[in-house]
């Protein structure tokens, strides 16, 4: 499953970059889209895939629990986040955290 996370700085965008690729899971840096708003003008496409033991179901359950997986992922290497979204058919993104601090 993929997301678009948006963060407050810089720093917290490249640090998410490297200790994800270091992890394996894929992940971009980009530059926000115009339909979010960012801190720091930069956000990150983050692919979480199925692993052997953990696969996501489909509709909103699946939603959910790969966003679980990623916001504890964020947790785990104290990124600060600014959104989490996933991208619709239609173009637009639905977002499914909010972290406001």
């Amino acid at each position: 499953m993929r997301f678009l996370v948006t963060f407050h700085s810089v720093s917290s965008a490249l640090l998410l970059e490297t200790e994800a690729k270091e992890r394996g899971l894929p992940c971009e840096i980009i530059p926000v889209p115009r339909s979010l708003s960012s801190s720091c003008g930069y956000a990150a496409w983050v692919e979480l895939q199925d692993s052997g033991a953990a696969v996501f179901p489909e509709g909103e359950a699946g939603e959910k629990a790969a966003s679980a997986r990623l916001l504890e992922l964020l947790d785990a290497l104290r990124v600060e986040w600014e959104s989490v979204c996933l991208p619709e058919a239609d173009g637009r993104y639905k977002i499914i955290e909010r972290n406001i601090g």
